[in-house]
Parts: structure tokens; C-alpha cells; sequence
């Protein structure tokens, strides 16, 4: 949290390889568990995921990393198909839905997701220049942007600060928790003191 120095690179490399690790061991057991051990059973299919799976560690040789790419566009491929997916289901579909449906609750809500939908989409709309009644259609639609913006924003200082309170209650409440304190606050004040000298 105090600059870049040796500690924080030490626990950064230790974060870092730790991970790491633990990554790669997680997805050896998945691959045997998933597709060798069914394979060796006599699920021939399963070679497939294997083969491509090998040639993805050509990209470690410079001979042979051309054949990285097929599964790279496998992978680029079925991705962008899942995204594409729930990137129209979720910002198009669902809002078309709501808002053709009868509101279950208040009119009110239902009223006002619809105004926030119709303006958001005309602010965007870049086919014809905003003038007239257009003009005050597309500002309203920026302004309930930045309505949904500001709560986002608000809601992720809330839960950040919502997080650091949890970890000052747990330094109240944990003994010996004050160890760590002391130890960083004497980095920061010798660092601070070399850095001087």
C-alpha cells in the first residue's frame, strides 16, 4: 500500500506465483478428470479438447507457435458467440420485454424505465442531427446515463468502504492483529526517512 519497495515485491511475486500454482494445478486435475481419464475409457472424443489444448503450449516455440492459432480462434470464436448472446439478450431483449409487458408493480417505475429506455437509445441514435424536439430527447437521455452512472459509482464506494470498515473491525476484534500495523507503519516511516536522507 506504501509505495513500490522490497516487501511489496515480494508479496506481489508471492501473490503472483501462488496463484499461478494453484491455477495450474486446478486445471491439470480438470483436464484429467473432464477428458483424459473419460478418453482412456474409451471416449474417443475427447481427443479433440486434448489436441487443441497441446497446441496451445506451441505458442512457448517459435517454430511451431502457428499452430497456436486454431484453438485461439476456437476459443476467440465461442466467446465472442456467448457474448454476443448475452449482450442481446440482456441489453436488448430483456429491456424490450419489460417495457412491452404490463408493469407488475408501480406505473410509475414502469413509466420511467421507459422514458430512461427510449432517451438513452435516441442519445445514441447518430443517423440524424438532434434538433428541435430530438434535441431535448437525446439531453434527457444523457442525464438519466449519468443518473445511472452516479448510482453505480455510489454503490461501489459503498461497498468499498462497506469492506474496509470489515477489515478495521476485524483488526479491533483479532488479537495480535495489531502486529501487521506496527511492522508497515515502521516501513513507511523508515522509507520515509531514507527517502530525506
Amino acid at each position: 500500500m506504501y509505495r513500490e519497495n522490497f516487501w511489496y515485491r515480494i508479496a506481489e511475486d508471492l501473490t503472483i506465483g501462488v496463484m499461478g500454482g494453484y491455477v495450474m494445478a486446478r486445471l491439470t486435475l480438470s483436464t484429467f478428470d473432464n477428458y483424459v481419464s473419460p478418453m482412456l475409457s474409451g471416449e474417443i472424443i475427447n481427443i479433440i479438447p486434448i489436441v487443441l489444448g497441446i497446441m496451445m503450449w506451441t505458442q512457448l516455440t517459435k517454430d511451431y507457435r502457428w499452430l497456436a492459432r486454431t484453438p485461439l480462434s476456437f476459443i476467440t470464436g465461442i466467446g465472442a458467440a456467448i457474448a454476443m448472446k448475452g449482450a442481446i439478450y440482456g441489453n436488448i431483449l430483456v429491456p424490450i420485454a419489460s417495457m412491452a409487458t404490463p408493469p407488475t408493480g408501480s406505473m410509475i417505475d414502469h413509466i420511467v424505465a421507459a422514458i430512461a429506455t427510449i432517451t438513452t437509445v435516441a442519445f445514441f441514435f447518430f443517423t440524424i442531427k438532434p434538433v428541435g424536439p430530438l434535441k431535448y430527447v437525446s439531453k434527457t437521455g444523457r442525464v438519466l446515463m449519468m443518473i445511472g452512472f452516479g448510482s453505480v459509482a455510489g454503490s461501489s464506494v459503498l461497498s468499498n468502504t462497506t469492506f474496509l470498515y470489515d477489515r478495521a473491525q476485524w483488526f479491533v476484534n483479532t488479537p495480535y492483529a495489531w502486529i501487521p500495523l506496527v511492522l508497515a507503519t515502521a516501513i513507511v516511516v523508515i522509507d520515509s526517512i531514507r527517502k530525506k536522507a
